[in-house]
Order: C-alpha cells, then sequence, then structure tokens
C-alpha cells in the first residue's frame, strides 16, 4: 500500500482487507481451521467460530489475536474482537506470509514456555491450538526495511 494511501478512508480498508489473507499466519493452520474472520466495522473484528466449546477457549486468545493482527497490519486496526457462533470453512494450505517474516526455530526455553501455559487448557483440541498459535507466532521474527 502506498504511503499517499495512509491515513485515508480507502487506506484503512485496504490495511482492514489484509486480515483475511493474514489470518492463518497469524493465527495458526489448526485454529484458522476453528475460527474466521467474518466482518470488521469501527474497529470491532467479529470471528465466526465452529463450536461453542472453541468459543469458550478462545475467549481467553483474544487479547493475543488482536496484538499479533495488529503488529502485521503495523497499525491499530482490530480494537476488539467479537467471536460468534458460525461456519467455518478449511483455510488454503498455501501460507501468505510477507517476505519480511522470517520463521526462526524456537529454543528449549521457549518450548517449555508454550507447554507450560498449554498444560492449563484441559481440552486437548484447544490446548493443541493453543500451542500451535504460540509456536507460530514466537517463531516469527518480522524485519523491516527489507
Amino acid at each position: 500500500m502506498g504511503e499517499s494511501m495512509v491515513g485515508t478512508p480507502l487506506g484503512e480498508r485496504l490495511r482492514e482487507a489484509e486480515i483475511w489473507r493474514i489470518w492463518s499466519d497469524v493465527v495458526g493452520v489448526t485454529l484458522a481451521g476453528r475460527a474466521q474472520p467474518l466482518r470488521i466495522i469501527n474497529g470491532t473484528l467479529t470471528v465466526a467460530v465452529s463450536s461453542a466449546a472453541w468459543m469458550q477457549e478462545l475467549r481467553f486468545m483474544t487479547a493475543m489475536m488482536k496484538e499479533k493482527l495488529n503488529a502485521r497490519l503495523g497499525a491499530e486496526v482490530v480494537r476488539e474482537i467479537v467471536l460468534k457462533a458460525g461456519r467455518v470453512s478449511l483455510p488454503p494450505t498455501t501460507s501468505n506470509a510477507p517476505d519480511t517474516v522470517t520463521i526462526v526455530p524456537l529454543t528449549a526455553e521457549e518450548l517449555e514456555r508454550i507447554e507450560v501455559e498449554a498444560a492449563v487448557i484441559t481440552d486437548p483440541e484447544t490446548r493443541s491450538a493453543f500451542y500451535d498459535l504460540m509456536c507460530a507466532t514466537m517463531q516469527q521474527r518480522t524485519y523491516s526495511g527489507q
């Protein structure tokens, strides 16, 4: 997006549209298979969630998802995430990550920290999705100016 469009209503809409392109990369494939963005209005992103159990677990992850989305978008585009029961289709399997994101292997300490944080989640499927999200998030290192 050109610098001349930044701050304009069209520029903001283009930045909002990026959410659908980067969603799977930001939240991870497992979570993207259970929750997908529906719409964004005035900074409120509505996300369809495949089941009540997933919705309950994702309530604890909305702040992290918002932070990661905004970091990738380069601005506070998402101010709030609202979860809604809905139909979720499987995301595409190809990655659309920009060239400025480099995947770096996690250290043993980082993996241990993720395991400790995930251990409190009782549902195995949700725990696995949380673990995948944390790993994907921590592995991404963004470099600007390239």
